[in-house]
């Protein structure tokens, strides 16, 4: 069976992510993924309603959840809960294959009561930012019905049998999840104010994105000062404020620069760089290699992660 390894999406105003779904009327998301074709080894940090599931199938990764960093390697995997930070990345560039699934609640709404008593507790668990899946125990099964999805839902999937074996294998995941999770501590309030604080900063970064803002201008969007709010993006994204929004300027000039034909330095201008000088250098910093170069090796070739 053939798999796509090339999966794109948007983001919304407020950086969770508008998923490309493998069909735009079901919400389910099936990909075999190399990290490699992702800028920088590193996907962009986001978040969405859908649970996403990880698992290794060959090298490594690192991710990224609400600012804890879980080592990834070959059989193991994650769930990713519900508008949850997260993204996935390697420092050294190595090389990581991976099935990357998503699978939306809304799958499961049929039943109002089904829906508030047999997923929303899980889903909305803020002691469960994510769950670690390794090939032992329970967290097996997780693994193999995962396996399971992929085998059975190719991304070109016509009629309606995959569609139905997904779903026996969603609720399968999620009676794992019933049976094996539990409440525990709750998540502290200062948590959750801290990152509905971040949330708003980063929503202003991609609503302004092109504009000249400054590190006040963010903090004042996450109604913090200037210290506090690198303290959050440190503690919860890893980088500062400026190289976050550094690195999101240069991810969406990607796509100028990869379909159109438009000069550097109008691409330059289009995303908030004061030049084209900088942003050549910027460019080169995190991509290793100068935009023009970039562009000749993958100019519509290669889609954006």
């Amino acid at each position: 069976m053939e798999k796509s390894i090339a999966f794109c999406s948007a983001f919304n105003l407020d950086s969770s992510e508008t998923v490309a779904y493998n069909n735009p009327l079901f919400p389910a998301y099936v990909r075999y993924g190399i990290l490699s074709t992702y800028p920088d080894y590193s996907a962009v940090s986001h978040w969405h309603k859908d649970l996403e599931f990880i698992f290794i199938k060959k090298g490594r990764m690192t991710y990224n959840v609400n600012g804890k960093l879980i080592s990834l390697t070959e059989g193991r995997g994650i769930m990713v809960n519900s508008r949850q930070l997260h993204y996935g990345f390697s420092r050294e560039h190595n090389e990581c294959e991976f099935i990357c699934i998503l699978l939306s609640p809304e799958l499961l709404q049929g039943s109002e009561w089904f829906y508030q008593n047999c997923v929303e507790h899980i889903i909305e668990n803020p002691s469960c930012p994510y769950l670690y899946l390794e090939n032992n125990g329970w967290k097996a099964g997780i693994l193999k019905e995962l396996e399971e999805i992929y085998q059975c839902f190719p991304g070109d999937a016509e009629d309606a049998l995959p569609y139905f074996e997904l779903m026996e294998h969603f609720i399968s995941i999620m009676k794992i999840l019933c049976q094996n999770l539990t409440a525990q501590n709750q998540a502290p309030a200062r948590e959750s104010s801290e990152l509905a604080s971040l949330r708003n900063m980063m929503t202003y970064i991609e609503e302004h994105f092109a504009e000249h803002i400054s590190l006040e201008n963010i903090a004042l969007s996450g109604a913090c000062c200037k210290s506090r709010c690198s303290l959050l993006f440190k503690k919860y994204l890893r980088e500062t404020p400026i190289t976050y929004m550094t690195k999101l300027k240069l991810r969406k000039s990607l796509t100028a620069l990869l379909n159109s034909d438009k000069s550097i330095t109008d691409i330059a201008y289009a995303y908030g760089f004061c030049g084209a000088s900088y942003y050549c250098e910027t460019f080169k910093k995190y991509y290793g290699a100068s935009p023009s170069v970039y562009r000749k090796e993958n100019h519509y070739t290669k889609p954006i992660p």
